[in-house]
């Protein structure tokens, strides 16, 4: 259903935000400090705004719980940091080494369902680690149901997402299907009230049937997205389609909207990550394929700049490296957005 036919319901408690990291089997170092500091730069943006709503940072992996402790040590944010077991997990999705080996189930749906499974409060909002935030954030016309996906793909010329045969087959979706919106990303979802056990019956039938996922890459390449989007096709009366691009805004959209740093709450880098971009021999490149390549603007740079930023400030005086920092060093980043003027990187300067 769209949000703006249906009565809001009321948030009994204050949403805890959920950002997780989860690594895979054999993770190697790289790969895992690479993940940390999108993981850093998330929360220090959220806290350089005010933000006061409760953070819980869940990780599997003993190197990111490594950083973030420290991390906790020197700036005294007030989230709370989890390290989850395999068994914690397995016990929790009702799984088997099948799922728990499987790095599809690792990386999206073991670390963005866990605290939906065990639900230690009332409401979650999930914040996908590769987002900053932009000002201070008002989460309440995200819980207006049982659950909340974001038209975040509303720029994209693409029509309506129908799903697949074999789509429609392995989750249930009632036929003749009547598409809702675009495909939406899964980067920022709410859950709530009965929205906690819709999300717990389809994570387990995608678990018990993870077998039948993996032979068709339209469905286990897509995973946490597919349950999600599913789910708006599945549960209209609980599942609200929100307008509101503003908290899931895809960095490669900015362009088409000249006021995002007006109003633009949650910047999303989804599939084109801010290292796109490196400075050396005195130059800013980026490189990317060649349909990422239309995707570059001004906009979506001005993005990476100010993650950088909160990127130097995060990893400022931690005693790890943090390889990104050197790609685009402060000096550079500050360069770069005075180059920008007062008006445009004022939201980048808190």
């Amino acid at each position: 259903m769209r949000a703006d036919s249906i009565m809001p319901l009321r948030v009994e408690t204050s949403p805890v935000v959920h950002i997780p990291m989860y690594s895979a089997d054999g993770a190697d170092d790289g790969t895992v400090r690479y993940m940390v500091q999108m993981l850093l730069t998330c929360l220090g943006s959220y806290f350089a705004h005010g933000n006061t709503y409760d953070v819980l940072v869940t990780t599997n992996d003993w190197r990111t719980l490594e950083v973030l402790i420290a991390y906790q040590a020197k700036t005294r944010y007030p989230f709370q940091l989890r390290l989850v077991t395999r068994e914690q997990l397995r016990e929790a999705f009702q799984t088997n080494e099948n799922c728990l080996g499987d790095l599809t189930c690792m990386r999206t749906i073991f670390s963005k369902f866990f605290p939906i499974m065990t639900r230690p409060c009332d409401a979650i909002l999930h914040v996908d680690c590769d987002t900053i935030f932009l000002r201070k954030v008002d989460l309440s016309p995200l819980f207006v149901s049982p659950i909340g996906v974001i038209d975040g793909s509303r720029f994209e010329r693409s029509p309506l997402w129908s799903p697949t045969e074999s789509q429609i087959d392995f989750l249930g979706i009632p036929t003749p299907v009547k598409p809702v919106a675009r495909w939406m990303n899964s980067g920022v979802f709410a859950v709530q009230g009965s929205g906690f056990q819709l999300c717990q019956r389809e994570v387990r039938h995608y678990l018990e049937n993870v077998d039948r996922a993996r032979a068709d890459f339209l469905i286990h390449g897509n995973s946490d997205e597919l349950i999600m989007n599913g789910l708006a096709l599945k549960e209209r009366d609980a599942v609200a389609v929100l307008p509101h691009y503003g908290y899931n805004f895809v960095a490669y959209y900015l362009k088409y909207d000249p006021a995002w740093t007006q109003h633009a709450q949650i910047v999303h880098f989804h599939s084109l990550k801010p290292d796109a971009y490196w400075y050396g021999d005195g130059v800013v490149r980026h490189r990317c394929d060649g349909i990422q390549a239309q995707r570059i603007s001004e906009d979506f740079y001005l993005a990476v700049l100010m993650w950088f930023r909160y990127l130097h400030r995060a990893c400022h005086a931690l005693p790890f490296e943090f390889p990104m920092c050197s790609l685009m060093p402060l000096e550079i980043v500050e360069k770069e957005l005075a180059k920008r003027g007062r008006a445009k990187v004022e939201i980048a300067s808190v």
